[in-house]
């Protein structure tokens, strides 16, 4: 594998893992979030106020993806190290502060790492500010304070249409129609035909609650119009249902 020689082709690679940990694929997302948890040395890469984690056995081999990084048999920690420290023209650091905010990332994400990295080693961090934002959170509508990562993470999470539609029917046969479970809006009534069928289904259970064997079922979903949908998660913790209901209801519920 081609070892990466330029901080852009570095940064690349961690918009690639970005992809991934957010990934509606799970052999790629699951493969993602194993580096993650298992790494031992790591960029700390800022974008904005947000602070995220790059694992360098990954984004130290240029253009790489899962599974070529996963069927490779030359891929090395050691070489990975010493190119980036080339890039940042320093070796990793020890540091607690980051090595806290590395685990409160891991639990947002919904995965539990080890107390330290392969073989007992203490973790290491590089740091590095990226002046941009990825192109993949441009739509993203910063409705959570733990960050649009976690956003795309929990997004991905309610994309997932099998167990949504399956929340939907049962739904449906149990109410004889799909409507917003806080204010009660009715798309088909609105809109017609075109909106028949059409809700939104909402992940009830934060994503930084869900422990990593979480398994989405039919009860976690929560149909909502797309209105209630963003006011739900504009406090933390996130409204209820019920408290959603009430606010619609009486439009004076006090924070």
């Amino acid at each position: 594998m081609k070892l990466i020689n330029h901080k852009d082709q570095l940064i690349n690679n961690i918009d690639t893992l970005e992809g991934y940990v957010t990934s509606e694929d799970a052999y790629s997302n699951d493969a993602a979030k194993s580096l993650i948890k298992r790494g031992t040395c790591f960029v700390a890469y800022t974008i904005g106020d947000e602070l995220r984690f790059a694992p360098s056995r990954f984004i130290g081999y240029a253009n790489n993806k899962i599974n070529k990084h996963s069927a490779s048999l030359e891929k090395d920690g050691r070489e990975t190290n010493k190119v980036i420290n080339e890039i940042f023209g320093s070796k990793p650091l020890s540091n607690e502060k980051l090595n806290l905010k590395y685990l409160d990332y891991c639990k947002r994400l919904g995965i539990q790492p080890s107390e330290k990295g392969s073989f007992g080693a203490p973790r290491k961090f590089w740091q590095l500010s990226i002046e941009y934002d990825f192109e993949s959170n441009s739509n993203l509508t910063g409705e959570f304070p733990e960050g649009k990562m976690v956003e795309r993470t929990h997004k991905t999470r309610e994309r997932n249409n099998q167990v949504v539609e399956l929340a939907k029917k049962v739904f449906k046969e149990k109410n004889g129609r799909l409507f917003c479970q806080s204010c009660g809006f009715d798309f088909e009534k609105t809109y017609g035909s075109i909106g028949k069928d059409f809700i939104e289904g909402h992940h009830t259970i934060p994503v930084s609650e869900m422990t990593p064997s979480h398994k989405t079922k039919v009860e976690d979903i929560a149909m909502l119009c797309a209105n209630c949908h963003r006011i739900i998660h504009k406090k933390r913790p996130w409204l209820t249902i019920k408290d959603l209901h009430e606010l619609v209801k009486n439009k004076r519920l006090k924070f």
